[in-house]
């Protein structure tokens, strides 16, 4: 285990097997992951860090930091990124950092900007303004930023800041104008995929500043899934019952781009899918992401077959001996109910409950490697009462066929 990954306080347990059911599957102990909670927000929007403490922790500048991490989705371009702080807190000396992926992942690269002088401004708060750019050769679209300052006695600290990023760059006559202190960043910054097989950590997203029901979904490049967001409703899904077509499964509702699966009677498993018959050969990575919450359980764990979950992801899918057998099916299953049954879990991710969680796989990493994408299904089973929500699926391809 690296160094980075003992920091996350991350325990890292990779099974792979073969079957019917093939996984390779990070199981988490959940725990106090502070170091595993990322603040989301978009392009355009800011983010006001207010009420929320900064937790204590080896840090990436200082050895012993308060840290707080958030996420962009960005694509190539250039952008101006913003941070403010009051000026009553002139001696804690913050420091910003960019990452080109998860920042704990024992190969990401690390940014640090560089903070230039201190300009008080109109409303009283030091404000820093870094241009930046994002790579065309990126092979990813998320901007991981961390803020930390040097950590104290206390295990938590209250660490008022807004950070932005606009999608322009700016160029003023000087280093300070209007109490704004302007710096370079990093240009053409390259974006990549996960070095290690899978990642989970809380998400939250931001309220937004603007009405986002007026902008069109951005699609990330060779996203396979159509209508990620569930903006154009159930276009391009299906309802299934047991991965087969269905007309009649009740247990399932969209709202506000959340597909909400609940079930108070039932324990068969259904949901929604589709078909996808995508050709991953000679792709080096087949990423897939979602945000997960599990509402509510009564069965522990993935229950007694270990394929029973309030809220799952399906994934099938064929191997270069498929011909025309069977697909292959990766299986993750997300639960918030402990089980004893430490030997039917493989294939899940225990999460608290109520809380989002977004959770990052790279289905080549699987042995043997897909070299098509036949469906995907997002699904519940299992003993009721039971609810899951999902929102935001992506299968993200990256080299081989166009």
């Amino acid at each position: 285990m690296s160094n980075s990954i003992k920091r996350s306080g991350l325990f890292l347990l990779v099974l792979i097997c073969l079957g019917t059911y093939a996984s390779g599957q990070t199981v988490f102990d959940i725990g106090i992951s502070t170091n595993h909670h990322v603040h989301e927000f978009r392009v355009g929007g800011r983010h006001e860090h207010r009420q929320q403490p900064l937790f204590a922790g080896n840090g990436f500048h200082y050895s012993r930091s308060y840290t707080s991490i958030y996420l962009v989705n960005t694509f190539p371009g250039s952008y101006s990124l913003n941070f403010a702080y009051p000026a009553h807190d002139i001696n804690i000396n913050p420091v910003v950092s960019l990452f080109d992926r998860w920042p704990y992942d024992p190969f990401a690269r690390r940014y640090e900007l560089p903070m230039g002088p201190k300009a008080l401004n109109n409303r009283k708060h030091f404000e820093y303004r870094w241009n930046m750019s994002i790579s065309p050769s990126s092979t990813s679209s998320l901007l991981y930023i961390a803020v930390e300052v040097p950590a104290g006695l206390n295990s938590s600290i209250y660490f008022p800041h807004d950070i932005t990023i606009m999608p322009q760059a700016l160029s003023p006559m000087h280093t300070l104008e209007k109490g704004i202190t302007y710096l370079q960043g990093p240009a053409n910054m390259v974006l990549a995929s996960e070095g290690q097989a899978e990642l989970s950590y809380a998400v939250d997203k931001a309220e937004q500043g603007f009405d986002t029901g007026t902008l069109p979904a951005m699609p990330i490049k060779n996203d396979l899934i159509k209508n990620w967001s569930f903006n154009d409703g159930l276009r391009y899904w299906t309802p299934h019952r047991d991965r087969i077509s269905a007309d009649d499964v009740k247990t399932f509702s969209l709202s506000d781009g959340i597909l909400k699966i609940r079930a108070t009677i039932e324990n068969a498993r259904e949901g929604i899918m589709q078909e996808v018959n995508a050709d991953v050969s000679g792709a080096y990575s087949v990423v897939l992401m979602a945000d997960v919450m599990v509402k509510e359980q009564t069965q522990a764990g993935l229950g007694p077959k270990g394929v029973d979950a309030p809220v799952a992801i399906a994934v099938g899918y064929k191997d270069s001996a498929g011909g025309d057998n069977k697909a292959l099916v990766f299986y993750k299953g997300f639960y918030s109910l402990k089980s004893e049954d430490t030997d039917n879990i493989s294939d899940g991710q225990l999460v608290l409950k109520d809380q989002w969680y977004r959770n990052i796989f790279d289905l080549m990493q699987l042995e043997p490697k897909p070299v098509s994408i036949q469906y995907i299904s997002l699904e519940g089973s299992g003993w009721p009462a039971r609810e899951g929500w999902i929102r935001d699926i992506h299968l993200i391809k990256s080299g081989g066929k166009e």
